[in-house]
Formats: C-alpha cells, structure tokens, sequence
C-alpha cells in the first residue's frame, strides 16, 4: 500500500514538473546537464512525462493491494 501510495505521488509530481516546467525545478544543474545531454527541454521534458506514465502504470497495473 506504501509503495501505491508513493508511486502514485511521485507520477503526479513528474507530470507537474513536465507539463507545466516550474522554474524553480527546471533550473536545477542536474535538469541543465539532461538539456544539453538530451538536446534541448523537449528530450527532457519526454524523459520526465516517460516516468511519471511508468510510475503510474506500475501503482496501478503492478503492484496489487
């Protein structure tokens, strides 16, 4: 039930900072060096959007309460 629960905030999260970029996030060092290995904010963006999907699928499809 933890790991649903967890699971489930950490896709909402991924998909409020891939959507909407909060600057005080996507200006972090780790999130400029996935700009320049990734091409630009779209790869990451993607990568970001990717987990949360994973994420959720996983909460929901996988882990069975």
């Amino acid at each position: 039930m933890f790991w649903r629960v967890l699971l489930i905030v950490y896709g909402i999260f991924c998909f409020y900072v891939g959507l909407l970029k909060p600057p005080f996030i996507w200006n972090i060092k780790k999130f400029e060096i996935m700009k320049k290995m990734f091409k630009g904010d779209l790869g990451v963006q993607i990568l970001v959007l990717a987990f949360g999907v994973a994420a959720l699928l996983i909460a929901f499809l996988v882990i069975k309460v």
